[in-house]
C-alpha cells in the first residue's frame, strides 16, 4: 500500500493506494481518500487511525501484505513502491526488508557468478600484475595500482595496453580482495 499526494484542482489530497498484480500485469487503484494535510506525516498519522478503527481497510492492508512479496518482484512495481511508499502499519517495514533481501540476494548471486567464472590463476595474476602478495588490502592494491599507473600511463611514455592491462588487474584484485573480505 502506497501513501500518495496526488493533486486535485489546486490542491493537494493524500490518498492510499493498493497494488496489485492481477494475471502478471502491475495494477493500482485508490482505497482511500485522506484528505487535505500539510505534510506526509500528519496524512500517514490520519492514515493509521483509520486503519484502527475500520476493519475493512485493515483487511485490505493484511491482503496487500499477503500479497506484497508477488506485487514487489516486479521492477516496475518496486521502483514506483520506493518512489512513493510510507510506513503503514508495519507494511512497509516488511516491503523494506522483503527489497534489502532480495537486493543483497541478487548481489551475492552475481558474486557467486563472477567468481565461479574466473580460473582459478587469476587472482594471482592480477596481484602480480600489480606486484602484491593475494592477501593485499583494498589500500594496499589502490597505492601499488596509483604507483603502478604513474609509470605505465601514456600520457606519461608509458604503453597503452600496458595501462589497459593495470586497469583490468585492478578491478579484478580489487573485487577480489572485496569479496574475500
Amino acid at each position: 500500500m502506497l501513501l500518495m499526494a496526488v493533486e486535485q484542482d489546486d490542491r493537494i489530497i493524500w490518498v492510499v493506494v493498493e497494488q496489485h498484480r492481477p494475471r502478471g500485469r502491475i495494477r493500482s487503484r485508490i482505497v482511500l481518500h485522506l484528505g487535505q494535510y500539510r505534510d506526509r506525516d500528519q496524512a500517514e498519522g490520519a492514515f493509521l487511525e483509520r486503519l484502527r478503527s475500520n476493519p475493512t481497510l485493515r483487511a485490505v492492508a493484511e491482503r496487500w501484505a499477503a500479497n506484497a512479496e508477488d506485487v514487489l518482484s516486479d521492477r516496475k512495481a518496486r521502483a514506483r513502491f520506493l518512489l512513493h511508499g510510507v510506513s503503514t502499519g508495519g507494511i512497509a517495514a516488511f516491503a523494506d526488508d522483503l527489497l534489502m533481501r532480495r537486493e543483497e540476494e541478487e548481489r551475492r548471486a552475481r558474486e557467486r557468478t563472477r567468481a565461479a567464472a574466473w580460473p582459478g590463476g587469476i587472482p594471482a595474476v592480477a596481484f602480480a600484475t600489480l606486484g602484491l602478495p593475494t592477501a593485499a588490502s583494498l589500500a594496499e592494491i589502490r597505492a601499488a595500482y596509483r604507483r603502478r599507473a604513474f609509470l605505465l600511463h601514456p600520457d606519461r611514455g608509458g604503453d597503452h595496453a600496458a595501462m589497459v592491462a593495470l586497469n583490468v588487474a585492478y578491478e579484478d584484485a580489487a573485487w577480489y580482495a572485496e569479496w574475500r573480505g
